[in-house]
């Protein structure tokens, strides 16, 4: 067995983010064909899908309202007819992350961020699940936070939402696992990338200081969390939680 998804195809949804870049990427190389889902930033997904296809594997970008039946439905028409088949679906879009005390927070915040993470989440993996059966499997990946078991304040909307992803990622694997469908989810502790105001300098250092491994997580580091799950070597792992944060919540 090896990390190698030659010939797989995979859906990354919110592709055109930090990382859902690097996820994109790692996919890629590891020989899988990537479609890069984006929601408004159009041209950051071609960019990278440009990348992707300049260094020889195949990306290819496409916009919708996950949070949309109808959009998810004409999403997943274009893959079934432009691949006729889908290995690997990453549940990685989510709103961005925003810092609001409670209860300065509204329900509409709440309601906004459990729209995209999951009722995305729960469209496009319907959709996928339909294709998977009918072919050899099929594995599901569910990005959510760490912060589920290490609550921060100001982040209850983020928190809730994927708190209920883990309930609904749990379930689907109990329901699924008979077609040979597997569905895991990784819980990323704090990652540093270019957008993130929401975290300032001092947050970021107390976090590193508590981290057993010394550093903050990349994008890169998570990426490598999905292709262990998308791949072979995780084919008798289902229903797992699994954090990636260099130690952290053990402090």
């Amino acid at each position: 067995m090896h990390s190698n998804i030659d010939r797989k195809v995979a859906l990354v949804t919110g592709g055109s983010n930090d990382l859902g870049k690097a996820i994109c990427h790692t996919l890629a190389e590891a020989g899988a064909s990537v479609i890069l889902h984006y929601y408004e930033n159009k041209s950051a997904a071609e960019k990278t899908c440009r990348k992707i296809n300049k260094a020889g594997s195949t990306a290819i970008a496409s916009g919708a309202d996950i949070s949309d039946k109808d959009a998810v439905d004409l999403l997943f028409r274009f893959i079934k007819e432009r691949f006729a088949r889908l290995d690997i679906l990453v549940n990685n879009a989510h709103l961005p992350i925003t810092r609001n005390d409670f209860p300065d927070v509204t329900w509409e915040e709440h309601q906004a961020q459990i729209d995209v993470m999951l009722k995305g989440a729960f469209y496009c993996s319907r959709e996928a699940v339909a294709i998977m059966g009918k072919q050899d499997g099929g594995s599901i990946i569910n990005i959510l936070t760490s912060q589920i078991d290490h609550p921060v304040r100001g982040y209850s909307s983020y928190v809730t939402a994927a708190s209920a992803l883990a309930g609904f990622t749990r379930n689907l694997a109990v329901e699924v696992g008979g077609k040979g469908i597997r569905v895991n989810m990784i819980a990323p502790g704090f990652v540093l990338t270019g957008h993130t105001p929401h975290a300032p300098v001092h947050v970021q250092e107390a976090i590193t200081r508590a981290t057993p491994l010394g550093r903050l997580a990349t994008p890169e580091d998570i990426a490598n969390a999905v292709l262990f799950f998308a791949s072979d070597l995780s084919r008798f792992i289902t229903g797992s939680y699994f954090v990636v944060d260099g130690g952290h919540h053990l402090s």
